[in-house]
């Protein structure tokens, strides 16, 4: 398939001299360099992610256990909300 892109002149030079230092044709250069971008980006998601996934997954386990933390400390039936209230009252 023919089309037509639009590259900064210093990024077409630098194509250019790849292709000319590996004797290419510049459109087999071309093709090839974007296959190597899609597959560099492809590859790179599903690990960025997941990694992702497993920071989330880390920080929410803190928080439940800093609200099971909460929890145990306070009075049978008491809420965490209003135990910050009885704290908000007693330093003011």
């Amino acid at each position: 398939m023919k089309t037509t892109i639009i590259l900064p002149d210093e990024l077409m030079t630098e194509v250019k001299v790849l292709a000319a230092r590996e004797r290419r044709k510049l459109g087999e250069m071309m093709t090839d360099l974007v296959q190597a971008g899609i597959e560099s980006r492809t590859r790179r998601q599903p690990g960025d992610q997941s990694a992702r996934r497993r920071a989330a997954r880390a920080w929410l386990a803190k928080w439940e256990w800093m609200s099971d933390e909460l929890n145990a400390a306070l009075p049978a039936g008491g809420s965490i909300v209003e135990e910050m209230i009885r704290d908000r009252d007693r330093r003011c």
